[in-house]
């Protein structure tokens, strides 16, 4: 009988291993580094990797999860990723599942790849639950940039610093937002000039310095990514990153310590969120009006985003640029009467406003009425500019108007309008003042300007691949024409001060801004004070430009109401959900609030975390870079301090020390903007370029 059973023990045996029913070999197992390797893609083939579920996506297309290996199981090689994504139609697993995995690994352009390693048809065994996470990869800020992320695919990172948002065009849609590891992303004509290096030149013609800006486009692209919300759905509900009391995320947003996982799709490297106590906390603030010292009057830009109120008596809907219907209207008057009524200045030059005249139905009346109704009657009127049906000169839908408040200002002579034909779309309009509350009594031009965009324009007006868009030509003609209209028929007027606001739609480095620096006048502001952002870079196609004899008697400030905001609170968008009583959205340019004081110095008032004098430009990021003086011994020093326009607007002699004091306390009234400072001694010389904020 043992003969018998022993044969027929083997011969079980033998069939079971001709079925493959035999117990399997020990499986090959290779680190996820060996995989992805140190180049650009991962090595194609079939692979059983192991390692910790750090994330599961179920509604990413394709839905799958992340894998990565711990520190005892990784490649040990930096320069290669420790992670993969698995497709897999229903995850089936859950974070903290330590797994072994079979499938086929691809990377590329084809689905379910999308350029992304990927481990497809996979056969899992889960081998432990709740097991311990791999460590977060820390980024360092100011060195990572796309073109470093490859390491990093499909990993669990960490910025070191905040992260700001950039972009918040897409939170709606797609539940994503443009961060950057630096802070704000500035169109590149905002900091560099396409003629001028260093930037502080005035030339407006050529295209010497265009290399500059196109890397400093290239630089803004490889230090941007998307902060997804790890679903691919359209118009996802709720909409991911808003602040709880006021349901907005602004371009300027922050991120204290960004966790997540860093993977790549729709041709974007992206954070995936990660859920709990590492989910994404984005910080939003809503910034109040800005306040000015003693001042004799304020003056504010405001581009009123087409405001058409259709035949002025409730019907004549959709306009040709506004509102589509009397509700709609409504929405967008409620919210451009509260953001004007908060600013609350003597005169308001307004942009984008129905050229439809001054009777008693036009745009212009309407938000006089407006005014008066929630203020007072006779708090406002406007400028008649001579045209009761349309502007003179004007061959555009819209127009530049100026309203003011006749107990602070009446106006000194006729409105005025360049007589020039074939320039301007949208004429510049003039309005000479004379104040009421200083004593004695001064006068001062307002000049309000809407440029041509630069969205269109052929031949030569074809957009030149300079960084300035379209139609720079006729944006320069037009500067031109402003100069001259400015120094041959708005001073001649009767004044010596004028400040000319509006939208130049050239931002501040570009040719018609030189053009008028150029022409004696002061450009106002900095280089990072921003009034539009456009493909998700910040930029300022809005700007106080001055007379020189206002530097220490004018204080601008820009109000970030409407460009930082997404564009789904606009009341055209927004709908029945306006928040009729909120100014922010209510354009989608910032305004602009001025101060003048003409006896005395005036200073914006600003917080005590923003009292720096100056800053060296262009700053290192994240931060600013406080200029101080030193020197080695107590040698005497002459520093100068030259305005934008090489006008000199103070020299001191001393010592450092001394030098140093007396910069801090004699720059109080400096105009904010761009200088450039001169140290010099025996055998010494330096040259800084610095910006007043």
């Amino acid at each position: 009988m043992t003969t018998i059973f022993t044969r027929s023990l083997l011969v079980t045996f033998t069939t079971l291993l001709a079925a493959g029913l035999a117990p399997a070999q020990a499986q090959v197992v290779t680190p996820i580094g060996t995989i992805q390797g140190a180049g650009a893609l991962a090595t194609p083939g079939t692979y059983t990797i192991e390692g910790v579920v750090t994330a599961v996506y179920a509604g990413l297309n394709p839905a799958g999860f992340y894998v990565q290996n711990d520190a005892a199981t990784a490649d040990a090689d930096p320069a290669t990723s420790d992670a993969l994504y698995v497709v897999q139609t229903s995850p089936s697993v859950a974070i903290g599942d330590r797994v072994r995995i079979s499938g086929a690994v691809q990377e590329s352009a084809s689905t379910p790849s999308f350029n992304q390693a990927v481990l497809t048809g996979p056969t899992i065994t889960v081998l432990a639950a709740s097991s311990p996470l791999p460590a977060f990869t820390v980024l360092n800020n100011t060195t990572f940039t796309v073109a470093t992320a490859e390491p990093f695919e499909g990993m669990r990172v960490q910025f070191a610093a905040p992260v700001t948002v950039t972009d918040v065009s897409a939170v709606k849609s797609r539940g994503e937002l443009n961060i950057s590891p630096l802070g704000l992303v500035y169109q590149p004509t905002q900091l560099v000039d396409p003629n001028d290096d260093p930037a502080s030149g005035t030339s407006s013609a050529g295209s010497s310095n265009v290399a500059a800006v196109l890397a400093y486009q290239a630089a803004n692209a490889n230090r941007t990514l998307r902060l997804d919300d790890g679903r691919t759905a359209l118009n996802p509900l709720p909409i991911p990153y808003l602040d709880a009391t006021t349901q907005t995320v602004r371009v300027g947003s922050t991120v204290a310590s960004l966790r997540g996982i860093l993977g790549y799709g729709g041709s974007r490297w992206r954070i995936q969120p990660l859920p709990g106590p590492d989910a994404p906390v984005v910080t939003t603030a809503r910034p109040p009006v800005p306040t000015f010292g003693p001042i004799d009057v304020k003056v504010a830009s405001f581009n009123v985003l087409n405001y058409f109120n259709g035949d002025g008596a409730g019907g004549g809907f959709p306009t040709a640029r506004g509102a589509n219907t009397p509700a709609d209207f409504q929405r967008q008057r409620s919210k451009i009467l509260t953001a004007l009524v908060q600013m609350n200045a003597d005169a308001v030059g307004l942009i984008e406003i129905e050229n439809d005249g001054t009777g008693a139905s036009s745009a212009l009346q309407d938000i006089v009425n407006g005014l008066n109704q929630a203020l007072g009657a006779g708090t406002y009127t406007f400028v008649n500019d001579g045209g009761p049906s349309s502007q003179p000169f004007n061959t555009d839908l819209i127009h530049c108007a100026i309203i003011y408040k006749p107990a602070a200002l009446r106006p000194f002579g006729p409105a005025l309008l360049p007589t020039v034909t074939g320039v301007f779309e949208r004429p510049p309009l003039a309005q000479l003042f004379i104040t009421n509350r200083a004593a004695p009594t001064d006068t001062f031009a307002l000049v309000v300007n809407h440029f041509k965009s630069k969205a269109s324009g052929s031949g030569a007006n074809a957009d030149q691949g300079d960084g300035q868009g379209a139609s720079n030509l006729r944006r320069k003609t037009q500067t031109a024409a402003l100069a001259q209209f400015i120094s041959g028929t708005v001073q001649p007027a009767g004044t010596r001060y004028v400040v000319s606001v509006g939208d130049y739609n050239a931002n501040f480095e570009e040719d018609p801004m030189d053009i008028l620096r150029a022409a004696g006048l002061v450009v106002s502001g900095t280089p990072t004070s921003t009034s539009y952002v456009f493909n998700g870079q910040s930029g300022s196609l809005d700007h106080a430009v001055l007379t020189p004899n206002l530097l220490g008697h004018a204080a601008v400030e820009k109000w970030h109401i409407n460009a930082a905001e997404p564009e789904f609170l606009e009341y055209s968008n927004a709908g029945a959900a306006t928040d009729i009583n909120s100014p922010f959205r209510s354009s989608d340019h910032d305004p602009i609030l001025i101060g003048l004081n003409f006896r005395s110095v005036v200073t914006a008032a600003v917080s005590a975390a923003a009292t720096v004098r100056f800053q060296v430009f262009p700053n290192p990021a994240p931060g600013a870079l406080n200029f101080h003086l030193a020197s080695p011994d107590a040698r005497p020093l002459t520093l100068e301090i030259l305005s934008a326009l090489g006008q000199p607007v103070l020299v001191l002699h001393g010592g450092a020390e001394v030098l140093q004091a007396e910069l801090s306390r004699r720059t109080a009234a400096l105009l904010p903007g761009t200088y450039l400072v001169r140290l010099s001694g025996a055998d010494f010389s330096q040259v800084q370029r610095v910006v007043k904020q």
